[in-house]
């Protein structure tokens, strides 16, 4: 039997065996520990041991391959720890089964979360949802229906199981799109729970009807005729405070004050609608809300915001986008942020202009959304004395009057009105910002509770 002391050198000179055979090498200070070297050339770390004497079996327990992790300094040390344990009665043995049983056990629960990922996941069970109960049970819906779970469910809640949805993850999910759209927040909200309570079909039982996160939640309010609209000094600040957000949002932000369009249709602008030789940006009909297309008129402010966003080599599809693979999203958080930035604006002025520090303590944002600045757009065209169907042809509002070819006319139609009023607003955003709109800047300040 070969003994040495074993080292990095020792250990790699121990000649192959024979085929079929294995060459040991034994520490000559610590008793038991070893390198067994097979027929192939494999170098693995080993602890040899009794415990209970001379009549007891003889146990060994691998340490590990030489090389990495195993360093001949580390498994010198995994040895004295085992050898260490054998002196206490704990066999080194035993206790690898234990792990080996764990591993195996973890291995057998990583397969069980598989299976439950492929029927529970949510965006495998919604789609499951809508081939067997939508299309069957909600002819004329099951297509929106669908194109809701797309566009708002699936990419928040992915394929998480079912089992792991909770409350208030969902709350948060109707919430977030409430910011964008009630009427979005009630059909997200109407769709999660018509998917629960089918998955908590007493039939069906795919989880216990005691397992429903929708059990309890109230669903957003229904939103009536909107008439929110920014004064001018709201607007002056918003438009500030967009400056200090920088990033993504404070461009979209801008655009959105400058265009009057939707929030969705800002956020998602690509560079393939953009026409800068003719000053346009073609919203498509496949991006609308309405489904129509929109020539939308550039003004030298938003070329200017358009002209100064960095593209993203080889990957320049979006306007706004992080990766250039998708575009922007969670406009909540930009939302959140957007006000913390107009409430410090505010304050800041308020301090300039000599008022107290409780009268600055008191001070709040009305609330207000992002869609409010397409409704301000409008008023706004209204009030520079723009006929309404040239602002509803700007911001691509449908009357009864635009269905159909008509609807497809109307695009080219009212071009040079259009970019009129597009101009004209920018000229009033411009004074806005300078403090000298055509209202008053007296800013109505709500204050807080």
């Amino acid at each position: 039997m070969a003994t040495g002391k074993i080292t990095k050198r020792t250990v790699e000179a121990v000649e192959k065996p024979s085929e079929g055979k294995r060459a040991y090498l034994w520490d000559e200070v610590v008793k038991g520990f070893g390198v067994m070297v097979t027929d192939k050339g494999k170098r693995s770390y080993i602890v040899q041991y009794r415990i209970g004497g001379r009549g007891s079996p003889t146990r060994r327990v691998t340490i590990g391959t030489h090389g990495s992790p195993y360093t001949a300094e580390k498994a010198t040390a995994r040895a004295k720890e085992l050898l260490d344990q054998v002196r206490r009665k704990v066999d080194p043995f035993d206790a690898a089964k234990a792990v080996m049983e764990v591993a195996k056990a973890e291995k057998a629960q990583e397969k069980v979360r598989a299976v439950i990922a492929e029927r529970l996941g949510f965006s495998t069970f919604a789609d499951r949802w809508v081939e067997h109960y939508a299309k069957a049970n909600q002819p004329k819906t099951w297509t929106d229906q669908r194109n809701v779970i797309n566009r708002d469910l699936k990419p928040r809640l992915r394929n998480r199981s079912l089992t792991e949805i909770t409350d208030a993850d969902l709350i948060e999910l109707i919430d977030a799109i409430k910011e964008r759209s009630g009427s979005g927040a009630l059909r997200a909200y109407s769709i999660l729970n018509l998917i629960f309570g089918y998955a908590c079909d007493k039939e069906r039982r795919y989880l216990p009807p005691a397992k429903n996160p929708m059990f309890g939640i109230k669903p957003p309010y229904r939103v009536g005729i909107r008439d929110r609209t920014l004064t001018d000094d709201e607007l002056r600040l918003v438009w500030l405070a967009a400056g200090d957000l920088g990033g993504l949002f404070g461009p979209i932000t801008r655009l959105l004050i400058l265009t009057g369009q939707r929030r969705g249709e800002v956020g998602g602008l690509s560079w393939s609608e953009i026409d800068k030789a003719a000053n346009e940006w073609l919203l498509p009909g496949a991006r609308s809300k309405n489904k129509l297309p929109n020539l939308i008129p550039l003004t030298d402010a938003a070329r200017a915001i358009i002209d100064v966003v960095p593209v993203i080599e080889g990957k320049a599809q979006f306007l706004f986008t992080r990766s250039g693979a998708c575009p922007a999203t969670n406009f909540a958080q930009a939302k959140a942020k957007l006000d913390g930035l107009m409430l410090e604006r505010m304050r800041s002025e308020a301090a300039d202009a000599g008022a107290s520090e409780k009268e600055i303590a008191a001070l709040a944002i009305s609330p207000w959304t992002f869609h409010d600045l397409r409704r301000t757009f409008a008023t706004g065209c209204q009030r520079l004395g723009f006929p309404t169907e040239v602002t509803e042809a700007v911001i691509n509002h449908v009357g009864g009057s635009r269905a159909g070819i008509v609807g497809v006319y109307q695009t080219y139609r009212y071009q040079a009105e259009k970019r009129a009023a597009l101009e004209a607003w920018s000229r009033h955003v411009a004074l806005v910002i300078e403090g000298r709109g055509t209202v008053s800047n007296v800013f109505p300040l709500a204050r807080s509770a």
